[in-house]
């Protein structure tokens, strides 16, 4: 990264990658308590529409560039320019300079598909309480240029050959969307089948299985089945036919209860609603982490 590159970078998104959001906005003028010092009024502003932060406690100011280097300490541009690439590298690709007749996946380069490594996805994967050999078991890591920068995320293949990207700023799909299956053994399907949404959810519950969880989950052999959408429902259904109890591991809002009401109206007492288990959360990993409604 350069420094002209550098200055593309919105500060306020930089902010927010780090976990620093605003006290106020007004006017394109975004107040923070400082991020480099303790303080109970917000003197720090970010002028969105020039790019450019100014601290009136000690009268300073200045790009990303000069933020960087007082957040960390740095004392060269080089130093600072390295950070600010590692960690834009996480933010969602802004769409605002592809023609509406491209899509994203057009518009990338250089699409690698490497094993599940990065200290920066790892660390995201553990806050979410994901036991992170259990993820890279199931889940790859993917590189690619878009618009001349470099982004990577967890990747999470399905069986379209697509992948399901996620990392901490940005959620998406590479590729055809599909839903994903796990077979307990390759060469026969079990009777029962665990049905999720989102395969965040899905590591969640191995996660707890490994932990020896009896609250959640189910005393069998087991195949999984990741929708990755609730929008891939009719793929869902046909790839159910075959078991005999079907666990299904939905979100507690509208549309996992949809979901879960026509996986019932279909299946009938083969459905068994497990979302009872953890009521009180949002998801499994809501559960997993016990963040409570």
């Amino acid at each position: 990264m350069n420094i002209s590159e550098a200055k593309q970078i919105r500060i306020v998104d930089f902010l927010q990658s780090l976990g620093y959001k605003p006290v106020r906005t007004a006017n394109n003028q975004y107040w923070y308590l400082s991020p480099y010092r303790e303080e109970h009024t917000a003197s720090f502003k970010v002028n969105d529409r020039l790019n450019e932060w100014y601290d009136f406690a000690i009268s300073e100011g200045g790009g990303l560039i000069e933020l960087v280097m007082r957040l960390y300490g740095m004392h060269t541009v080089s130093e600072a320019l390295r950070l600010i690439a590692c960690q834009t590298a996480l933010l969602p690709p802004s769409l605002a300079q592809i023609q509406p007749d491209t899509t994203t996946e057009d518009a990338m380069r250089g699409i690698k598909i490497l094993p599940l490594e990065h200290h920066a996805l790892l660390s995201y994967l553990r806050s979410r309480y994901i036991n992170t050999d259990i993820a890279r078991r199931y889940c790859l890591e993917i590189h690619y240029e878009l618009r001349k920068r470099h982004y990577f995320s967890i990747a999470f293949e399905n069986m379209s050959g697509g992948y399901e990207i996620r990392n901490p700023y940005y959620k998406g799909c590479i590729r055809k969307k599909d839903i994903t299956c796990i077979f307990y053994k390759p060469d026969a399907i079990q009777q029962h089948i665990c049905v999720y949404e989102g395969f965040m959810d899905f590591l969640s519950y191995m996660t707890l299985k490994q932990a020896g969880d009896t609250v959640v989950c189910v005393h069998a052999p087991c195949d999984h089945l990741v929708m990755n959408s609730v929008s891939n429902l009719k793929r869902t259904l046909q790839a159910l036919e075959p078991y005999s109890y079907i666990h299904c591991y939905l979100d507690n809002d509208i549309a996992g209860q949809k979901a879960l009401e026509t996986i019932a109206g279909i299946f009938g007492i083969k459905t068994v609603n497990e979302t009872a288990r953890y009521s009180e959360y949002k998801d499994l990993n809501d559960y997993l982490r016990g963040k409570k409604l």
